[in-house]
């Protein structure tokens, strides 16, 4: 992973890369007469960036509830992450890094620097096309416009968004292109992703078109009505854009004080986070690959039921990796249904009493509801302030090698080859937690040439890839938005959810202003929604299970 700047620089005094709380200056008063550096301000947006998109996806989140990579073993949280109770969302901590990168571009213009414009075009383009990916239709065109008096701007329409989001990333990759060194110059220590490279800013601008050609592949239709051929779109940006894991657009977790620390750790949890499971799902699948990421994400149970052992015996087992763990192994009761693997997930979905009590067995000893020995916890390194395998990913080689593959499986993209790219994909995955250069007794070709592993081997391969995607997309928002479109992985939900049989597909705009003047903008995005059956008669379709502009007539996922 990319080493971070130990310190940055903050009026004079050296403090943490979260710490320059002072710039909320900059969305009071951006034209303030002392001009704030777009290299100070650049740090604030790109942490916060890091940290709110990191937030999405993170093991506590709903997002992964919902893909089933976690479940929470106790009645905390489980309303909103087990059974999709989701409610309204806020967007603020999104407008507050877009109101800051405004100060950058709008500098940069200024300043005639177009590395700093590109850059902000970049970030301008993430965040709104991750908003319009969560809500739908959302404030864009007439948005950061308050010192216009534009205080309650009209939501646009989400293909606009999307064209916006596309247009900009052009740019942005033409900017980079043609930097004059003697002026487009950002200072390394500020690019706390990048180090001031401003060619491996290009690469992600074109890694992020690549995503959002793909994303509106099942729309390329009406965006051509637009004037983007996102076929085209995609093929061109695929020419320079992520050759390796260092291309990573990440930021890492430093692990000094609360604030640059992940947020599993004793800085941010004195308590460990124990409540949280892998999901059943996950675990399963990956057990029944022989997946080797299992045992960077996952711990084996304390306890594990056997058939083969007749007294209680404490064993060390070693992974594939050489890495060992102490287990005590139980014989397993008879007429009583247990799970005898070493690794246990959750199931999806439990009533809360049934999830606490979960592989039990006959052993009635009294455990504290978050600490069963018998459900596998999350591996040790998300309880630390600071782990190499733990980061910021803000998009990876490993995601562009499988849009490679999947463009190449559709056709017309300018992609070939599907399985070459979806082999490197999964190989870059795994290489990113450190498996290949330390493969221990782990054989990368005996892994791939399993039958449900191997590209050449599948009956179905869209879901092959994406179901390979969605193992590498770990806590990563992507996997949801590469369901929605594709309903791969199939996943079902559990058998108590809020509103139906099925996984949420949006999130809800934040609680609605009742100032009218806000809400006839509010009332006219929620109406280009598209109403299902999940959601109970009478209620709004600002709701988790309506259907936006990007899903409807395409029969996805649900």
């Amino acid at each position: 992973m990319k080493k971070l700047i130990k310190n940055i620089l903050c009026i004079g005094l050296i403090a943490s890369f979260w710490a320059c709380e002072d710039l909320s200056e900059v969305n009071i008063n951006p034209n303030s007469p002392e001009q704030v550096s777009s290299n100070y301000i650049l740090t604030y947006v790109l942490t916060n960036t890091a940290k709110t998109y990191h937030n999405l996806g993170y093991e506590n989140s709903k997002i992964a509830g919902a893909m089933q990579y976690v479940q929470r073993g106790t009645n905390e949280g489980a309303v909103v992450v087990n059974f999709y109770g989701w409610g309204h969302e806020s967007w603020n901590s999104y407008f507050d890094i877009l109101r800051n990168n405004q100060v950058i571009y709008e500098n940069a213009i200024e300043e005639n620097n177009d590395f700093f414009k590109g850059i902000a075009l970049i970030v301008r383009s993430f965040h709104f096309g991750l908003m319009s990916d969560l809500y739908g239709d959302i404030p864009y065109s007439a948005s950061l416009q308050a010192n216009n008096d534009v205080f309650f701007p009209k939501y646009d329409r989400q293909i606009d968004v999307y064209n916006g989001v596309l247009v900009d990333l052009k740019e942005a990759d033409a900017l980079l292109q043609n930097l004059d060194p003697s002026k487009d110059v950002v200072n390394a220590t500020s690019d706390i992703m990048y180090g001031g490279d401003a060619q491996k800013w290009r690469r992600f601008a074109n890694a992020l078109r690549m995503r959002y050609s793909m994303r509106l592949i099942n729309k390329k239709s009406d965006m051509g009505a637009l004037g983007i051929d996102v076929e085209q779109e995609f093929n061109l940006a695929s020419q320079f854009t992520f050759t390796d894991n260092a291309d990573d657009a990440i930021v890492d977790f430093l692990g000094t004080d609360e604030n640059n620390a992940a947020p599993g750790g004793p800085l941010n949890s004195p308590n460990p986070n124990l409540l949280l499971k892998p999901g059943q799902p996950l675990v399963d699948k990956l057990l029944g690959l022989n997946d080797p990421r299992l045992y960077r994400w996952v711990l084996p149970v304390q306890y594990k039921w056997d058939d083969q052992v007749t007294i209680e015996k404490d064993s060390v087992i070693t992974n594939v990796l050489g890495e060992t763990a102490t287990v005590k192994f139980k014989p397993a009761p008879e007429g009583v249904d247990v799970n005898t693997n070493l690794y246990v997930g959750l199931p999806v979905g439990l009533p809360i009493v049934e999830a606490m009590s979960y592989n039990k067995g006959n052993d009635e000893e009294g455990y504290h509801p978050e600490r069963s020995p018998y459900i596998s916890y999350l591996h040790d390194r998300y309880r630390k302030n600071h782990d190499d395998y733990v980061g910021m990913n803000l998009m990876t080689y490993s995601e562009v090698k499988f849009l490679m593959a999947e463009a190449a499986l559709i056709g017309g993209l300018g992609a070939s080859d599907p399985e070459g790219h979806y082999r490197e994909a999964i190989r870059a995955s795994m290489e990113k937690y450190g498996i290949l250069s330390n493969p221990g007794n782990f054989n990368f070709e005996n892994y791939y040439d399993q039958e449900t592993v191997s590209y050449a081997l599948s009956t179905n391969k869209e879901e092959r890839i994406m179901e390979q995607k969605w193992i590498a997309n770990w806590q990563n928002p992507q996997a949801w938005f590469d369901w929605r479109r594709t309903g791969y992985p199939v996943l079902e939900a559990g058998p108590v959810t809020q509103f139906g049989a099925a996984i949420p597909v949006r999130y809800m705009y934040p609680s609605p202003n009742l100032d009218p003047n806000y809400l006839v903008n509010y009332e006219e995005a929620i109406s280009s929604l598209e109403d299902t059956q999940y959601i109970p008669a009478g209620q709004s379709k600002d709701h988790p299970y309506a259907k936006m502009w990007l899903l409807q007539n395409s029969g996805k996922p649900w």
